[in-house]
């Protein structure tokens, strides 16, 4: 099943974690970090992290858990508008064997 579930990540974003603010609220992130992925454009309303509703416009699918935030810095694939979309919410799954993937939605 993972064979077949990893068959189907075609697409490649990178994420920048959010280190820290300065006083005028200007981010500083960290390194970027590739990961192998399935972008879904789909628009659907969601909820964010501060409980507002949103138009999502895409979910991506990853592979295993890493840990991502809201506020960190994701660049989509080339081709994709805009390339840095706010993150709307991060969502890890499990299955009977642990960590399986995560839905991200922007």
């Amino acid at each position: 099943m993972l064979d077949e579930f990893n068959d189907f990540m075609v697409d490649t974003i990178t994420i920048e974690p959010l280190v820290s603010r300065d006083t005028y609220g200007t981010p500083t992130y960290g390194a970027a970090v590739s990961y192998t992925c399935k972008v879904d454009g789909e628009q659907k309303q969601v909820t964010d992290a501060t409980g507002i509703e949103q138009m999502s416009k895409a979910k991506i699918y990853l592979m295993g858990t890493p840990v991502i935030g809201p506020t960190d810095r994701l660049t989509m694939p080339s081709g994709f508008s805009p390339s840095q979309p706010p993150i709307l919410s991060v969502n890890p799954f499990s299955d009977e064997s642990g960590a399986h993937h995560t839905e991200i939605t922007v």
